[in-house]
């Protein structure tokens, strides 16, 4: 995605990310490694515009993504009860931390 000058946005929190490996295997297997169901709703998210592929047009933005200082991959938000303050992010040398997004708040009743 990188090196292309792409990045997702909208990853589904909770869903294993790129790289992100199981704590029951030993090495990762890509989309293997995800459940059946997590499969299910990372095309769901596909299909339904929630996980988008944006383009990044500059050529310094492109450098930032391919020398990591900015992320590949930029995961949703985290629910109103999420014990996450933030959302994940992945960066193109595979590091992924948790300042994303911030959670979202909790919604109000009328």
């Amino acid at each position: 995605l990188a090196h292309r000058g792409y990045i997702l946005e909208n990853y589904p929190e909770g869903i294993l990310m790129p790289g992100e490996r199981r704590p029951t295997l030993t090495r990762t297997k890509g989309i293997h490694d995800l459940t059946a169901l997590e499969r299910f709703q990372l095309a769901d998210a596909l299909k339904n515009n929630v996980l988008t592929i944006k383009s990044i047009p500059t050529l310094d933005a492109r450098q930032s993504l391919a020398k990591s200082r900015a992320p590949v991959i930029v995961g949703e938000a985290p629910t109103a009860h999420s014990p996450h303050t933030h959302g994940r992010r992945v960066f193109a040398n595979g590091r992924i931390d948790r300042r994303g997004l911030t959670r979202l708040g909790n919604a109000s009743t009328s």
